[in-house]
């Protein structure tokens, strides 16, 4: 592999799990919200929503992979163009 990856690559592990746990706490505050409004306890915006007696959906995991994979497509197609963009030009 090349070695002008490698910033990309450090890069990537650190923003994917910020991107999967990210997008699974964003689905899970709004399904909570969603479900207080549901049940006429809206409260304030700056109030938590209450934790629900019943299981969270396993869709939150899919959808937080989906994310990730998603993520990992884009940065490999950016990394690829950047490094390839920045590589050497040779003048015949």
């Amino acid at each position: 592999m090349n070695r002008s990856y490698e910033p990309w690559i450090r890069a990537w592990l650190i923003l994917v799990p910020l991107i999967g746990f990210g997008s699974y706490y964003l689905m899970r505050n709004a399904w909570r919200r969603i479900r207080d409004i549901m049940q006429g306890n809206a409260g304030s915006v700056w109030d938590a929503p209450s934790v629900p007696d019943v299981a969270e959906p396993p869709s939150f995991v899919l959808y937080a992979i989906a994310a990730a994979l998603i993520f990992t497509v884009f940065w490999a197609g950016v990394a690829k163009l950047y490094v390839k963009s920045q590589a050497p030009k040779s003048n015949p």
